[in-house]
């Protein structure tokens, strides 16, 4: 195992579980799903230490902006700790650093609600077929609802089944598709301008 393998096993599964789970305390406050619920405490254990004291700096909105902006330093600290883990800080310039670790955490922490959004509908897919009455089904199911039901209004089921979380499947398909190749372009127009100035 290579040292940009083992260093996305470790610090890549901690840091994008934290981005995700601040995305999932975004969504359930959004939501207004009670975090009483079975799985909501401890998404609020893991979350609340770091989104309380950014809360208080924050303007009080219907949306809780401290687990977005939250999700967002997680991923710019991925990037940061990438670079000087496997030593591309002294090559490059603190400007073109700071721009990557900006620019490509924003990407990249949706990247995470993109890859999130996969899981919970399909998560809530299952149990609707499988399990409707598991103890976290309406907890999926209120995560999952708000990105299907645009879909819905469109889509009539079809012999009883609904089709909206394939449409969504080929929607996030093509987003990765399109964000990976934005990702890499503005990435790397970043790292040339940074050396090239």
């Amino acid at each position: 195992m290579g040292g940009g393998q083992l260093f996305d096993l470790v610090f890549g599964t901690v840091f994008n579980g934290l981005s995700a789970l601040f995305w999932i305390a975004f969504l359930m406050r959004w939501r207004r799903i009670s975090f009483f619920l079975p799985g909501g405490a401890f998404v609020l254990t893991l979350t609340e230490w770091a989104a309380r004291p950014v809360r208080r700096l924050l303007p009080r909105t219907r949306l809780d902006w401290s687990c977005v902006l939250l999700a967002w330093v997680s991923q710019m600290v991925l990037i940061g700790l990438k670079f000087a883990v496997l030593g591309h800080l002294p090559s490059l310039p603190l400007f073109g650093v700071l721009g990557v670790m900006v620019v490509g955490g924003a990407l990249e922490t949706l990247y995470v609600l993109g890859y999130l959004v996969f899981w919970v509908v399909l998560v809530s897919a299952l149990l609707t077929w499988l399990q409707p009455n598991a103890p976290l089904a309406p907890v999926i199911h209120a995560l999952a609802d708000p990105f299907l039901d645009p879909i819905r209004r469109f889509v009539p089921m079809i012999g009883g089944i609904d089709l909206s979380p394939v449409i969504l499947f080929l929607a996030l398909n093509l987003l990765a598709i399109v964000g990976g190749e934005l990702r890499f372009m503005v990435v790397r127009g970043l790292l040339a301008a940074s050396v090239g100035g």
